[in-house]
Order: structure tokens, then sequence, then C-alpha cells
């Protein structure tokens, strides 16, 4: 089973995301997870290297396609049940926008820890959701 979600809020919540200095680096979307492959050099900042946090790089799940979804043929296909819980209701997607991240039985404890941040953050207003995992939370009447 996989979740989708909206790789926006996912790269802001991600406890492995980081902003470099003021975003000189890929716009401030940086990536401090090991299994980062794509990294920018950072030597003028006094580092080596910054990790880049891209919809079609994270180590945590993977792009979703439109192809994927539709053509079950086709070698990268999505294979596994998709829960898209609200995301991309109308059946299409659209590049760059939907990472799909492992929640089944399989899935990592930093996967876990990924899709926990992303819903508090989603339900953050919700009281009834707060209420079910202990969450305290003053905005909510």
């Amino acid at each position: 089973m996989r979740r989708a979600v909206d790789f926006e809020v996912f790269s802001r919540t991600c406890q492995y995301a980081y902003i470099f200095g003021r975003g000189d680096i890929n716009g401030g979307y940086n990536c401090r997870h090991p299994g980062q492959q794509e990294v920018e050099d950072a030597g003028a900042h006094g580092r080596k290297k910054a990790g880049c946090c891209h919809w079609h790089t994270c180590p945590l799940g993977t792009g979703a396609e439109q192809q994927d979804m539709t053509d079950r043929t086709h070698p990268d296909a999505i294979k596994d049940e998709i829960d898209w819980g609200g995301e991309c209701g109308d059946g299409e997607v659209t590049e760059g926008e939907t990472l799909l991240v492992n929640a089944g039985e399989g899935s990592s404890p930093e996967e876990k820890e990924a899709l926990w941040r992303y819903d508090r953050y989603m339900y953050r207003y919700d009281k009834g959701w707060l209420d079910r995992h202990g969450i305290p939370n003053s905005l909510c009447k």
C-alpha cells in the first residue's frame, strides 16, 4: 500500500528537509537524507555538498507519473494499491505534484515518521483528528 501525498507539503514537513543558507542551493529545498543522490556543490558556502529535495529523487517515495498509474504494462508502473486520500480526485496526476510513500506493512520507520509529520500538518485544524491522536491544539474549538 502506498499513500499519495502532495509533494509540496510533504517536502516542507519531512524530517530531512532544511533550508540551506538563504536558499542559495536548490531554492532552499534541501535534503539531509543519507540516500539523497541529488546534490549540489556548496563549497563556496563552507560545505562540500548540499542535498536537493526533488519530487523525482525523494528517497522516501516515488514520484507519481500518469503513465505509471494507467499503463500497467509500463516498466515503471505502480503495482501497489494506492490510498489517494483526496489527492488526484479527477484521476489525473500532474507530474511533480504527487509523491507515493510506502504506508504498508513494509514501510520503514523514516517513512512512518514522514507520513506522521505530513498528517499532523494536514490535520492541524481538525479537532477530531487531533483529539484521536492526543494532540492538544488551542486553535481548534
